[in-house]
């Protein structure tokens, strides 16, 4: 028996595609797409452009396996087989129906959505297409961890239910990807019972984003990151990537690290209570391993430069850690279930105070070098020793700064980024006369 097929989207648009006549071609509900089809394996890429199977919605949730189903494609010109495959996407609105035996709701939305509700028999004709999957559904559903969707800004008070909603699905029985290479869920979900929570707010986000996007490579350690358990959730999606958390467990020798997206935007109310129930705010993209000593970077690890660069400005005078208040209502669920009160932290950006600048100012004219005027120095990482005997290196991030005498003029050429407490990601631009 031959092995089947890996799972192929296109590289130029992120479709899945189908099989026709042994090759690779987009859906055919896709029309023209204007390009020929790039296959890549599913599980290189973070986001896959998938539909549901089912009704055709944009942001699909889990994966069912049933029959094995074939259309035939009939015109005046040829006849086309295209293989639907025995594993179909299902949106949430269509998973809870299904689950509810309404599998006739299923059909309604499906002709609405794909505008043919006022032809003849095209009700039919959709009940027998999904009756033909239905029939052979095999028990279970899969977590689809690759759809894209719209951007959610979680705060500091929705993290205690954030972490208890993701626990709660690492204990239950809905199956994970196998390309997520994540085996031990309990042990996941106690990690996460013990994690303490930081929120990282939007200036500290844009100044790891920044950061992150000229890192060096960084050598993994046990005390890289702020704790033994952790869930980290910025205050807005993060990168090219979309990453919004990432929890993380430190063993003897490595770090298990999970990536997370945000999921449920855009769902109308009863849709979105059956996500919130059953998986919560986040699913996860991405797990990978930081083992001790190891030279780590985001080319050998998808999604890690975002996090090194935010632990690392924590562990530097970059950052400050406050704690965030717990809503009356989880003090009082903690309390029934004689839980110790979550500790949620808000990292932001350290105040900003003249000494800081005298620091820079000093380091910046302590060269030997005689300026005539101050010029900005743009953020960048260097190499700084610590440990035994200072034998180790970290890299710690230099903020901008003015290079030069305080008395001198500013030289009026450069565009920099000034990254703080009081004045974040806006430019100083300025043109020399």
């Amino acid at each position: 028996m031959s092995s089947p097929r890996e799972e192929m989207a296109c590289a130029t648009c992120l479709a899945p595609l189908n099989v026709l006549d042994g090759d690779y071609i987009h859906p055919l509900s896709r029309g023209d797409v204007g390009h020929p089809p790039v296959p890549v394996p599913v599980t290189q890429l973070d986001t896959v452009d998938r539909t549901c199977d089912f009704c055709g919605d944009q942001h699909p949730m889990w994966t069912l396996r049933g029959g094995s189903v074939k259309v035939l494609a009939t015109s005046s010109h040829t006849d086309l087989l295209q293989d639907m495959g025995e594993t179909w996407a299902a949106c949430v609105p269509c998973m809870a129906d299904l689950d509810a035996g309404k599998a006739n709701r299923v059909v309604d939305r499906a002709v609405r959505r794909m505008r043919i509700h006022d032809i003849p028999f095209a009700h039919t004709e959709t009940s027998k297409l999904h009756q033909a999957f239905l029939r052979q559904r095999q028990p279970g559903r899969t977590l689809i961890t690759t759809t894209a969707w719209p951007d959610l800004n979680l705060t500091p008070r929705e993290l205690p239910k954030v972490r208890d909603r993701l626990t709660q699905f690492y204990r239950g029985h809905d199956d994970l990807p196998a390309t997520l290479r994540i085996s031990q869920r309990h042990q996941l979900a106690d990690s996460l019972d013990r994690a303490r929570l930081y929120w990282i707010d939007s200036k500290f986000t844009e100044l790891a984003e920044h950061a992150a996007s000229h890192m060096p490579a960084v050598t993994a350690s046990k005390d890289l990151a702020p704790g033994d358990d952790g869930l980290l959730v910025w205050s807005r999606s993060a990168t090219a990537r979309q990453i919004t958390a990432v929890s993380w467990t430190t063993g003897d020798d490595t770090i298990h690290a999970v990536v997370y997206r945000a999921i449920g935007t855009g769902l109308d109310d009863t849709a979105m209570q059956h996500l919130r129930d059953e998986l919560g705010w986040l699913a996860p993209m991405r797990a990978f391993q930081l083992r001790h000593q190891q030279l780590v970077d985001d080319a050998n690890h998808p999604g890690c430069a975002i996090l090194l660069a935010t632990w690392l400005l924590i562990a530097q005078k970059a950052a400050e850690t406050v704690a965030a208040e717990v809503d009356k209502a989880v003090r009082k669920r903690y309390a029934r279930a004689k839980r110790p009160l979550p500790d949620v932290r808000i990292v932001r950006i350290r105040a900003h105070t003249p000494r800081q600048d005298n620091a820079s100012t000093v380091t910046a004219t302590g060269t030997g070098r005689t300026y005539t005027s101050r010029v900005w120095v743009s953020g960048h990482w260097r190499n700084q020793a610590y440990g035994k005997g200072r034998a180790l290196r970290r890299p710690v991030y230099i903020h901008p700064f003015l290079r030069g005498p305080e008395d001198a003029p500013i030289k009026l050429s450069t565009t920099v980024r000034i990254l703080d407490n009081r004045n974040i990601g806006k430019p100083e631009t300025s043109t020399s006369e």
